[in-house]
């Protein structure tokens, strides 16, 4: 069941980068150049890729303990969502309001 939860975690902090990069990157195509956009959208997508999984770091890790260095909680899971919604409000939902 230990690896479950670690394979979770990854699909997660997978599709989060990736809903990322494809918010930012629909943003920016129609603004500037689609390379420019693109490379934006990818710094942008690796540093969610990053806050997630500094989101699901175990914080009580000790290397040999046995715990596990990952940890899916609800207030992490909570917390990712947040994150997404407040890019999507940022990237979509504003600058169509105009």
């Amino acid at each position: 069941m230990k690896n479950s939860e670690q394979i979770i975690i990854l699909i997660i902090t997978i599709v989060s980068a990736g809903l990322t990069w494809k918010i930012v990157f629909d943003f920016y195509k129609t603004k500037i150049h689609k390379v420019f956009s693109h490379l934006i959208a990818v710094i942008t997508a690796s540093f969610m890729l990053l806050s997630v999984t500094f989101l699901f770091m175990n914080k009580e890790y000790q290397r040999g303990s046995g715990e596990p260095e990952m940890v899916l909680s609800l207030s992490s899971l909570g917390i990712l969502f947040v994150m997404l919604f407040v890019l999507y409000i940022f990237f979509r939902y504003i600058p169509s309001k105009k």
